[in-house]
């Protein structure tokens, strides 16, 4: 009995360690789930299949670690915030859904693999951050611009060229005009693979002649 629960207890211990091994990537870099709540997912996973092997005979592991998979499906999702074209904790999701297959693995005694695989997540994590941060990337803006009266075809031309100048490609733009007050609404759906600097956009299509007013997203 007591050498079953001090395997128990050890279960747990590894499954705080390699869960927190992760979770404290992601405090890190101040994610919104982060060593807590990696510890928790991790140990959690553990303790439902050490549960499940309390119950041979009755209880198919198959079923458990998909009830465990599907749990944190939820929890995971609950870390994803989109604002408008951009998607924030995608990475944090995957960290704790992966945090849960590790306390899986402990649970079924797979020290081995379980500690390796921690390792090298989080080799991925920190390595390949850098390696991210130096390759190409395309972004993607939104330019709103208002004109006012008939100036609309000229402030739509020179806004292009204001655009295209500053590095950005112009993957599609449309208009809508009010006719109560005669302003135009003109969208510029933007492409750039440079770093740019908004303000200094903003207020060149503030400057030009006929335009109210400049939205950016």
């Amino acid at each position: 009995m007591f050498e079953l629960e001090f395997a128990s207890l050890g279960k747990l211990l590894v499954s705080i360690l390699l869960g927190g091994l992760i979770g404290l990537e992601r405090q890190m870099h101040g994610r919104p789930a982060g060593l807590r709540t990696h510890i928790l997912v991790c140990m959690g996973a553990t303790l439902v299949m050490m549960v499940g092997e309390s119950f041979t005979g009755s209880v198919d592991p198959g079923r458990a670690v998909a009830g465990i998979v599907t749990g944190v499906g939820f929890l995971g999702a609950g870390v994803i915030v989109k604002s408008h074209d951009v998607v924030r904790g995608l990475t944090t999701a995957a960290c704790i859904w992966f945090a849960a297959t590790i306390g899986i693995l402990v649970g079924q005694g797979l020290f081995v693999l379980a500690a390796a695989s921690s390792g090298l997540s989080v080799a991925v994590l920190t390595l390949l951050a850098r390696v991210v941060r130096k390759l190409p990337s395309v972004s993607y803006y939104t330019a709103v611009v208002w004109t006012q009266g008939n100036s609309t075809a000229v402030s739509e031309k020179r806004s292009h060229e204001v655009l295209s100048n500053a590095g950005f490609r112009v993957v599609g733009h449309s208009l809508m005009t009010r006719s109560e007050d005669r302003t135009t609404r003109v969208t510029f759906r933007l492409r750039t693979r440079v770093a740019i600097d908004a303000m200094s956009v903003v207020d060149s299509l503030s400057n030009l002649e006929g335009v109210t007013e400049v939205e950016w997203e």
